[in-house]
């Protein structure tokens, strides 16, 4: 579901000190997402950009649990 970011495993200490953005794709609802992940709550809000297959709404966020060094991301910006 997601793909990894270009982040290693020697910047963990940096990530932690301040929240990231990401974008990621969910495969089985075809939506790409934008992401705020805020390290030290370890918690992602996801709002959605775009749904390939089916009309999405902007207002549905999602807010879940998250360990971002387990996973991979289209794009991590700042």
């Amino acid at each position: 579901m997601y793909v990894e970011p270009n982040i290693s495993k020697n910047k963990d200490k940096n990530i932690k000190k301040k929240d990231i953005f990401h974008m990621d794709y969910d495969k089985s609802n075809e939506i790409f997402y934008n992401n705020l992940y805020f390290c030290e709550q370890k918690v992602v809000l996801k709002m959605p950009l775009m749904g390939l297959k089916n009309r999405i709404r902007y207002d549905d966020i999602k807010i879940e649990e998250f360990d971002i060094t387990k996973y991979v991301y289209l794009l991590y910006y700042d």
